[in-house]
């Protein structure tokens, strides 16, 4: 059985490798759809859809949303962004793709069988990754 739950969430990143306007600070409105597998239990149900809402919000949707990201090493960034404001710290840059892999980590920890995370970054442009 798969089971999806949509999330929106609001975030600033910048790709420091990137040779046009994505070089510069800029945000995003996301739209997060995160699909995961599991047998039904003797009741039918894979999990709660508020659990598995709960779980998506603490390890994904409330970390990113209003957060910058910011590559380790992105040196620009990393010398001159007030750290006291909201941000996270990527290991790698904070493209689209990466962010669907780093859902599907961060969700796998806490406990989900992951089959598929989607991002939209805009209305037209998403990254699909599936395990």
């Amino acid at each position: 059985m798969e089971l999806t739950k949509i999330f929106s969430f609001d975030m600033a990143h910048r790709l420091s490798f990137h040779k046009g306007k994505c070089w510069n600070l800029h945000g995003h409105t996301y739209r997060l759809e995160v699909t995961l597998t599991g047998d039904e239990d003797e009741n039918g149900m894979v999990i709660d859809f508020n659990e598995m809402k709960k779980i998506i919000m603490d390890n994904v949707v409330d970390v990113l949303d209003h957060a910058t990201v910011i590559y380790k090493n992105d040196e620009l960034l990393m010398s001159s962004f007030p750290m006291e404001l909201h941000h996270v710290i990527f290991p790698y840059e904070p493209t689209a793709e990466n962010l669907c892999k780093w859902c599907s980590d961060r969700l796998e920890e806490a406990g989900l069988t992951i089959k598929q995370v989607v991002i939209w970054e805009t209305p037209s442009s998403k990254a699909v990754y599936t395990k």
